[in-house]
């Protein structure tokens, strides 16, 4: 598992940065867009473990 940071749209005027636990750069977006909502990860980036 890698550690990914994503900046996500919370709202119009709102983001947030989180970090998701994934085996990869595209599961880590899909899990994002799971929890925020669809269209809402802005970026991601892997983290050093």
């Amino acid at each position: 598992m890698n550690k990914y940071l994503v900046w996500v749209r919370i709202n119009a005027l709102q983001t947030a940065n989180t970090f998701v636990y994934a085996e990869n750069a595209w599961a880590a977006k899909q899990l994002a867009e799971a929890q925020y909502g669809a269209g809402t990860v802005l970026n991601y980036t892997q983290m050093d473990s």
